[in-house]
């Protein structure tokens, strides 16, 4: 059994996360269960694809919806800090219940998916987003909205000293992060397809630039490079085969 007293915040992080389209003061999560399991398929599907990436899984959130729901009943007017930020129903009195109502649906989303509802649905923001945990930090610390560096040291810097400056201040955990920013630099290659798609999402809605004047297209190819290229000269081998 959880010790309640112990819970805290993030702790439920990932129901926080899968129900973050029903933050907001005027928001709230729909009392028709057809409503919210449209809404939150793209989510739902974003979050079961990054499980093969070590991600959350459905289950791990569903038991997270569950402790919640327990955690609402257990304190007065939900008032547990755990409980923070997490999206109540659009009839507050039944909010434990939709929280196990979507539990119950994570527990058997894989057998109930349609198959042509899966792939005929398209990608969305929020869904998308999952993708690119590192370059939402990377590209609005260290390249800003539209390009302008924050840090006062990159001031001027052009991109590759900009990429550059951020692989040294990564170093010497470059062996645990630099993979995994490359992943995302190919991801965004595969994804989006014109600088038009590229620009809108990343500066747009993550809020960040490629630095200076470079574009996308130049800037994920030229971050990929680098990274490798580090990789190679300051870590190689990275790994060894073991001798039993």
């Amino acid at each position: 059994m959880t010790d309640r007293e112990h819970v805290d915040y993030w702790t439920l992080q990932g129901a926080r996360a899968l129900l973050d389209r029903y933050d907001g003061w005027s928001r709230r999560i729909p009392d028709d269960p057809a409503r919210w399991q449209h809404e939150l398929f793209p989510r739902i599907r974003g979050i079961q694809n990054a499980e093969s990436d070590g991600g959350r899984t459905l289950r791990e959130i569903a038991y997270q919806l569950r402790l919640a729901a327990d955690l609402m009943e257990e304190s007065p007017e939900g008032a547990h800090p755990a409980l923070k930020r997490i999206p109540r129903a659009a009839a507050e009195e039944r909010t434990s219940d939709v929280w196990r109502e979507i539990a119950e649906h994570l527990e058997n989303w894989n057998d109930r998916v349609d198959r042509s509802t899966y792939f005929d649905t398209p990608l969305t923001t929020r869904e998308l987003l999952l993708r690119f945990p590192r370059f939402r930090q990377i590209l609005p610390i260290y390249f800003g909205q539209d390009g302008v560096a924050v840090s006062d040291d990159m001031q001027g810097a052009t991109t590759e000293e900009g990429i550059r400056m951020y692989i040294e201040e990564t170093h010497p955990g470059c062996p645990w992060d630099l993979p995994s920013v490359v992943s995302e630099c190919y991801q965004a290659i595969a994804i989006f397809h014109s600088e038009e798609q590229m620009d809108r999402f990343f500066s747009e809605i993550m809020g960040g630039g490629s630095g200076g004047s470079d574009d996308f297209v130049d800037f994920f190819p030229l971050f990929a490079r680098l990274c490798i290229e580090h990789l190679r000269e300051a870590h190689s081998p990275l790994w060894q085969p073991e001798r039993t």
